[in-house]
């Protein structure tokens, strides 16, 4: 292979993308929180308008979390993961020959750490698609960087047009589909009942009802990995400064081209939850809105730390130890919304300050344990367990 094509090696951590790893947390638990304090996964089986999020103001909060965060944040998380995947890999190969071994041990550990996460958890978890899909990725590590951007490109486009035409077919032959997936549960009874063991039955349904998602899923997740591949391939991130107009012209596409995709999407997602043809249309938003979003997201971030860097100081550490944030926010919020019988409860105009609230904490005690620790506790485990070695936790 010619030398032109070898690996960027990344010799340091780079802050900005523990930054932007930390920014992500936060439209994470800001898309989740509809999850944990509503039964709108069932609500979206059955086809039932989710009751927490009727009147103008909470369905103009959803709207807005539609619009501007949900898939925005998933897959600024998955392209993150392409890029980690690409530092892990040209960073271990300096040290180990059998870095595919060391790869697929670190990918197998992650997909204990989310089905573990969706079962006795949360059913909503992301991390076993992660671990699934990364799998894949060692097939793309060694190819030209442009040709892996454009397998990510063919990937979203074909999705995006089938998408389209499903959508335009459903509106034009308008199928009823109200109430088509009556499930056998109650989630907030369950709930609200305290049965621990009707949950995980709940959680093992949903978990494998979002498996049987796997062909639409994967595709679109690995489009995404890809496009954080190729960034690392190039060298973006390590060298900022050299690829500013990139980061600038990335900005302005992404937003102004997601954005009106997303405020369609956002509609169609809060508003038109009951119609089919509405619905279907809204996936666009995984394969078109949301990828274009979170590139222009990661760019925009880049562009205000420029003058701001103290945002990266700030967010770095939530970043560092992201995997024990991301399991953390589910403990924080069965609390609140299980252990507080809550569930079905709040009104969705309140998610936001609960969100901001909670990250607060998180963003606390994330720099307060990262100055005594070099690593979170899942990320001290998950390094154990890929390199087969206890690793000093201690600073």
């Amino acid at each position: 292979m010619n030398n032109s094509h070898q690996p960027t090696v990344f010799s340091e951590r780079i802050h900005e993308i523990d930054g932007i790893r930390g920014f992500a947390l936060l439209g994470i638990l800001m898309m989740n929180i509809m999850s944990f304090a509503t039964p709108l996964m069932q609500d979206a089986m059955e086809m039932k308008e989710t009751e927490r999020f009727a009147g103008q103001y909470n369905e103009w909060t959803i709207f807005f979390i539609n619009t501007f965060v949900t898939t925005n944040f998933y897959t600024m998380f998955s392209f993150l993961f392409g890029l980690g995947f690409y530092i892990f890999l040209s960073r271990a190969q300096e040290r180990v020959q059998s870095v595919n071994v060391l790869f697929l041990r670190r990918m197998g550990m992650l997909l204990i750490f989310g089905i573990l996460h969706g079962v006795f958890l949360w059913y909503g978890d992301i991390l076993w698609t992660y671990a699934v899909t990364g799998v894949l990725l060692l097939f793309f590590y060694k190819l030209h960087p442009k040709v892996n951007l454009v397998i990510s490109i063919v990937i979203l486009s074909v999705f995006t047009v089938f998408l389209l035409m499903m959508a335009a077919s459903m509106f034009v032959v308008n199928i009823p589909v109200e109430g088509a997936f009556p499930l056998w549960f109650d989630m907030t009874e369950t709930i609200h009942d305290n049965d621990y063991l009707g949950l995980l039955g709940i959680n093992a349904a949903f978990l494998g009802l979002s498996m049987m998602n796997v062909v639409f899923l994967v595709p679109v997740v690995l489009a995404v990995f890809l496009l954080g591949l190729y960034a690392g391939q190039r060298g973006i991130f390590s060298d900022l400064k050299g690829h500013r107009r990139l980061v600038n012209r990335t900005a302005m596409i992404g937003i102004g081209f997601g954005l009106p995709v997303k405020i369609v999407t956002g509609y169609a997602m809060t508003y038109e939850t009951l119609d089919g043809g509405w619905n279907m249309l809204s996936l666009i938003a995984n394969t078109l809105g949301g990828p274009l979003m979170s590139l222009g997201y990661i760019a925009m971030f880049l562009i205000i730390v420029r003058r701001l860097p103290v945002l990266v100081k700030i967010l770095q550490p939530v970043g560092q130890m992201a995997l024990t944030n991301y399991i953390m926010q589910t403990v924080i919020m069965m609390v609140i919304f299980y252990g507080f019988n809550l569930f079905n409860r709040v009104d969705a105009v309140w998610f936001l300050p609960i969100v901001l609230a909670v990250f607060t904490i998180q963003v606390i005690y994330s720099h307060l344990w990262m100055k005594v620790f070099r690593f979170g506790p899942l990320e001290w485990l998950w390094r154990t367990v890929t390199y087969l070695k206890v690793i000093p936790i201690k600073r």
